[in-house]
């Protein structure tokens, strides 16, 4: 299992939420790298179809993925644990369409968290070749206006182009977003 999917593993012995939230961004990152590896064909799908896309990869890597699922609104796309523990990651699919978007998007994905998830992701699948390009601006865009009660700058993420805010929360907590960027050129 190690060699095949590291990151089932991981699930697999997680005990915590952060121990979960690090198994579920690997396959998130493994999941994204397959569809940047067929984007010639992905590229042509829409928001929906490229949030049900997202959950199947992740589906068949061992993980429970839902696209589309009521969580206080129709969540893009909603991780679970499959295996006895109450851990959720929510996740908002966007198509790059410039910062205004994607913080719109950051908004609802804020509106669908309850507090307790500790960290949820916002993707944006980028049709054009410049995608690290684009995530680098949206940070600085970011970290300069600072949307949705932003508390600091971004911090880098070991997902090349993410990165991770923080935002105070209507609950009272604070929610991490994590940023991601995938490559989804048209040919």
């Amino acid at each position: 299992m190690e060699a095949h999917n590291s990151n089932l593993k991981d699930l697999l012995l997680a005990e915590t939420g952060p121990e979960f939230i690090v198994a579920t961004e690997g396959a998130i990152e493994h999941a994204m790298k397959t569809i940047e590896n067929g984007s010639k064909e992905y590229s042509t799908l829409n928001e929906l179809g490229l949030s049900h896309l997202l959950a199947d990869c992740l589906n068949l890597m061992g993980w429970r993925a839902t696209a589309e699922t009521n969580n206080n609104g129709h969540v893009d796309v909603v991780v679970a644990c499959a295996f006895g523990r109450h851990w959720k990651y929510l996740g908002e699919c966007k198509l790059h369409k410039g910062y205004q978007y994607h913080v719109d998007g950051c908004e609802q994905l804020l509106g669908y968290c309850t507090g307790r998830e500790p960290r949820a992701f916002c993707m944006d699948f980028i049709n054009a070749t410049d995608a690290f390009k684009k995530m680098m601006k949206l940070r600085a865009d970011m970290d300069k206006k600072r949307p949705l009660k932003q508390k600091a700058a971004g911090a880098d993420h070991r997902i090349l182009g993410g990165f991770v805010t923080s935002h105070a929360h209507v609950s009272g907590a604070v929610v991490e977003i994590l940023h991601l960027g995938c490559s989804v050129p048209k040919p």
